[in-house]
């Protein structure tokens, strides 16, 4: 299978972690290698919060190089805005939870 490369990033006390486990375990049981790692940065204080999955044969690192991420899940939309200029590749796909009332 072809890498795929997930950017999960938003601020402390939104469950990037967990949403990162859920995933890195579904795909786990779909047969699929996978290799993640977490940025917690000021998680406690509202900082931010990064994941990054990497899924698929011959991955070796879990680190996304800048502009190479397949998708960017961003679950607050300054984090998710700055996950469009450092992580999602040309062509990749930007999913944000918007709250704006």
């Amino acid at each position: 299978m072809k890498a795929f490369n997930i950017h999960i990033t938003g601020v402390g006390g939104q469950g990037i972690g967990l949403l990162s486990q859920a995933l890195l375990r579904g795909i786990d049981h779909a047969g699929i290698k996978v290799i993640a790692v977490d940025t917690h940065g000021l998680a406690q204080r509202g900082g931010a919060v990064v994941s990054q999955i990497r899924c698929g044969d011959n991955i070796h690192s879990p680190l996304i190089m800048k502009n190479y991420a397949d998708l960017v899940l961003g679950m607050e939309i300054h984090e998710a805005m700055r996950g469009l200029g450092t992580a999602l590749r040309k062509g990749g796909t930007l999913v944000f939870l918007d709250v704006s009332w």
